[in-house]
């Protein structure tokens, strides 16, 4: 066994009654994000916090690139400076897979898979924008990386030294079996066992290159397939990059050997196993309780109101001005979700030829979107209006 212990527990060991608590209470209060929002407004949400998880887990690689850029690219406008147009493509990627992934849920399936991770990397990895980064050039090491195939030889991360690359099957059969005995567990403990699988699959270390952002989306597709209520109105991306340094020592301090009594029964230890996944719930809880202050029907409200007064007096930098009575149709939108062109005459309270006007700007400022030229008009959160309403989710 290569891997063990799955979680902090064993027969004389039991599971730590705080963690047990502190999870159930994530459950909880995740799911208190979806109170009072309707259906378009949520998606409206996750669909920017795609985005902002893109950021987060790129920047954790040194590789961020700031989100109203991540925006520009999706409109294809591409910065003229080569590194910043090569790290907009890496952002779309994320996001593109993603969104894959969260297309792709299938509940008949384990959870926990090796043909699924193998299938993100190569998701990752394929994309004509991702070609530069298939050779890797690591000391000694020249190799062409094979999207979605397991690495084929010896790598050295830091101090760590993963399993060898034979050892790579047994490590994910073992991977599979333990974790898959979740399947019908509780919401809790789901949320445990897949926050204590990230750093068992770092751990491994399964690909030569892309294996902190794959094992980040594979953590989402975790979360996504364990049906936590509110997930994707909260990531766990943001909280990991505002505290890089302490992700990357608890990863450390869970790759250590057992040590006396009661620490583990396979080669890996079950105390360092146990602080990772405090500080990843500690992580997961923050996030949730940040953004339960700022997605209240009636504080979004007032704020699209106050946003599209400031936008009117030039007060906020590097925003263009909205339409008058904007608002009226950003406020209507958050409460009823979605809006027919003849109805946002009304709701707008102005003639057919001045609402077409603002319907088609604040559509083509992305504070709007819609299936159709003719289609209903439904909310759209750009980083521009959500870094106003949830104040520090990403850096200005």
């Amino acid at each position: 066994m290569y891997t063990t212990l799955i979680i902090p527990k064993t027969e004389h060991y039991p599971l730590n009654q705080e963690i047990l608590n502190k999870a159930e209470r994530i459950i909880i209060e995740s799911a208190k994000l979806t109170g009072n929002l309707n259906i378009q407004v949520i998606n409206a949400i996750k669909d920017n916090l795609r985005t902002i998880n893109s950021y987060y887990s790129n920047k954790i690689e040194s590789e961020g690139t700031h989100p109203i850029d991540i925006e520009r690219a999706m409109k294809n406008d591409f910065s003229q400076n080569d590194k910043t147009k090569s790290m907009q493509q890496l952002s779309l990627v994320h996001i593109e897979v993603q969104k894959y992934l969260e297309s792709t849920l299938d509940i008949s399936r384990p959870s926990y898979s090796l043909d699924k991770i193998l299938e993100i990397h190569e998701e990752f990895y394929k994309k004509k924008e991702m070609n530069y980064a298939l050779n890797i050039k690591n000391g000694e090491l020249e190799v062409k990386m094979i999207p979605g195939k397991l690495r084929e030889g010896y790598v050295q991360v830091g101090v760590h030294i993963p399993p060898k690359s034979d050892e790579l099957k047994s490590c994910f059969n073992e991977f599979e079996n333990l974790y898959n005995q979740s399947s019908h567990s509780t919401h809790t403990m789901k949320l445990i066992y897949a926050l204590c699988s990230h750093h068992r699959l770092t751990y491994i270390h399964p690909f030569y290159d892309g294996n902190g952002r794959i094992s980040r989306l594979y953590l989402d597709y975790l979360l996504f397939h364990t049906n936590i209520q509110g997930y994707g109105l909260w990531n766990i991306s943001r909280g990991l990059a505002r505290n890089q340094e302490d992700y990357r020592k608890f990863l450390a301090k869970a790759d250590d050997q057992f040590g006396p009594y009661n620490d583990g029964r396979g080669p890996l230890t079950l105390k360092g196993l146990e602080t990772f996944l405090e500080f990843m719930l500690d992580i997961a809880l923050d996030q949730v309780l940040f953004m339960s202050q700022y997605l209240k029907l009636d504080s979004m409200v007032t704020k699209i109101k106050a946003f599209v007064e400031l936008s009117q007096k030039g007060m906020l930098h590097n925003i263009k001005p909205l339409p008058k009575n904007s608002n009226k149709l950003l406020e209507y939108l958050l409460i009823h979700g979605e809006v027919t062109r003849g109805e946002a005459i009304k709701v707008l309270d102005v003639s057919a030829p001045t609402s077409n006007t603002i319907v088609k700007e604040l559509l083509e400022e992305d504070y709007l979107e819609t299936d159709s030229p003719r289609g209903k008009l439904k909310f759209k959160l750009n980083s521009k209006l959500s870094g106003y309403l949830i104040p520090d989710l990403f850096e200005k």
